[in-house]
């Protein structure tokens, strides 16, 4: 238990290579020509949140969020849309993403080192797959992210920041 838990240990190793990320910019580039200009609100959360969803399902989510919370800012003022209804939607096709992978999200790193260690001593000890999660979160975050497209414009604030010269 504790800092011996796989898991736990798993994501601190992410943390440190975020922080890597985060201080070389070297998602900066990657980033823009990814996310690109859309005109809408609309098509901004769908490039934002459908390849955050894939990316998550393989990276630890909260490394993935940290780093791109910076990225995403910027990227608002380029494209003239409110940060809150991005940087919302940024964390929820995260964790969605997360949930579709055993290594997305510590949480499910963390149980699976749980069920093992509970069951270890039996014959046949229960265990998860990489994508065994998939089954259920792939739909669920099909249907989550949807939702958030649909209905974040009237559930999140719209507040553009005025840009001050500095």
């Amino acid at each position: 238990a504790g800092f011996s838990n796989q898991g736990l240990l798993t994501v601190l190793v992410l943390f440190v290579v975020a922080s890597g990320i985060s201080h070389t910019g070297g998602l900066d580039w990657y980033m823009g020509k990814l996310l690109g200009k859309p005109s809408t609100l609309a098509g901004c959360q769908i490039r934002l949140m459908a390849p955050i969803a894939v990316v998550s399902a393989f990276l630890n989510n909260t490394p993935v969020v940290a780093v791109l919370i910076p990225i995403i800012h910027n990227w608002c003022k380029a494209v003239n849309q409110s940060p809150s209804q991005l940087l919302i939607p940024l964390s929820f096709a995260s964790i969605l993403g997360g949930t579709c992978t055993l290594i997305g999200t510590s949480t499910n790193l963390v149980v699976e080192g749980l069920l093992t260690a509970r069951f270890r001593d039996t014959v046949n000890p229960p265990s998860v797959g990489l994508f065994d999660l998939g089954l259920y979160g792939v739909p669920v975050a099909l249907v989550a992210i949807s939702y958030v497209i649909l209905f974040s414009p009237f559930l999140l604030p719209g507040y553009v920041p005025k840009h001050t010269k500095s």
